[in-house]
């Protein structure tokens, strides 16, 4: 397994470095947006604390004569929600003024990972059931950030929603790489060999974590260059 440590020994390295540049970021961020460079520092923490796990073989089991990585669900159950926030806090000027649409996200995107998880602990033909309700909360945590929120941040400013609009197709474009991979690789149809697996994985969770992060702690809004403005919501009637 040595080209398979040594990718999950670089995944621990960028993420680390990643951790360490959000840090030195939030320290000259306006203090309205110090959230988004929390939570954001807090992605890259969790996936560090996994990657290092898996390097160090402690984030794996053997199941059924095959590696299962645990950690990499335990981490996408925490950053995952937080990507998520992320995206929210930027849409809505306000968590409560949408707190069910928020936490129908939420929620649907933690069981999402759950019986990912789950899909990805058994050897027997129920797999596809759970990956397929996996699926399922995908398309519901996909509606409700690229409809419903999307108007919200559209509704807040040119930059905000050019912003937004940039970062949530960024992530619809990687989130459905992961279930692809899931599916090809050997939690799958083991069409992939579990090195290619782990290196696709890992690339996937650098962009989606720290390549995310730098484009919205870089950008003129967050970073406080540019005012994060409102702009009257247009009637629909």
């Amino acid at each position: 397994m040595g080209p398979i440590t040594t990718t999950l020994w670089i995944g621990t390295a960028i993420m680390v470095l990643g951790l360490l540049a959000f840090l030195a970021l939030m320290v000259k961020a306006p203090a309205a947006n110090r959230s988004f460079f929390s939570a954001t520092s807090l992605v890259a923490l969790i996936a560090a604390t996994s990657y290092f796990a898996m390097a160090t073989g402690h984030g794996s089991v053997l199941i059924g004569g095959r590696v299962f990585f645990f950690a990499r669900y335990i981490d996408w159950v925490f950053t995952t929600p937080l990507l998520l926030l992320d995206l929210a806090l930027l849409a809505v000027p306000s968590i409560t003024a949408r707190a069910g649409t928020v936490a129908t996200l939420i929620g649907a995107d933690v069981y999402m990972i759950i019986t990912g998880l789950i899909a990805g602990s058994i050897n027997d033909p129920t797999k596809y059931i759970w990956f397929a309700s996996s699926t399922i909360a995908f398309v519901v945590v996909l509606y409700i950030l690229l409809v419903q929120l999307f108007g919200d941040a559209r509704n807040r400013g040119g930059s905000v929603g050019r912003l937004f609009g940039n970062l949530s197709l960024l992530t619809l474009i990687l989130w459905v790489c992961y279930p692809i991979v899931w599916l090809l690789g050997v939690e799958g149809f083991r069409v992939l060999p579990l090195t290619a697996e782990v290196v696709i994985f890992a690339l996937l969770d650098v962009v989606a974590k720290i390549g995310f992060g730098f484009i919205l702690l870089t950008s003129s809004v967050i970073s406080g260059r540019e005012a994060m403005t409102v702009r009257p919501a247009t009637s629909s009637m």
